[in-house]
């Protein structure tokens, strides 16, 4: 079955995530979607991405900079890899998401190539 990436990000991602009196309402409502998406045996992996921690590698002169990375709207707090049996129904998935409502957030829907190869040392 192919497989999406369900990039995640937003404005209020951390600054909202960090807030101890609306952490338990936002992981609640984060782990109802997980099972909702594992019951449909839709869900493969996810990873929460930090701000603080990370390097991003430019062409111009080559330079390297230390994060935080992105301090906007578009920010990115993470991705979910679901499988999906098309665009329409990743997309579906995607649009019960938390990010959106409950961090002012956006859910980009990208399908990813899964490749078998392995690294020669």
């Amino acid at each position: 079955m192919p497989r999406y990436m369900l990039i995640v990000g937003g404005a209020d991602l951390d600054k909202r995530s960090g807030n101890p009196e609306f952490r338990p309402q936002m992981l609640e409502r984060y782990m109802a979607w997980l099972r909702g998406l594992t019951e449909r045996g839709q869900f493969v992996e996810s990873h929460k991405l930090y701000d603080q921690t990370g390097r991003r590698l430019t062409i111009r002169g080559g330079e390297v900079i230390d994060g935080p990375f992105i301090e906007s709207k578009d920010a990115v707090g993470g991705i979910f890899v679901i499988e999906a049996a098309s665009l329409d129904e990743a997309t579906d998935a995607a649009r019960a998401c938390p990010g959106l409502d409950l961090q002012n957030g956006w859910v980009e829907v990208r399908l990813i190539e899964v490749s078998r190869v392995a690294a020669t040392p």
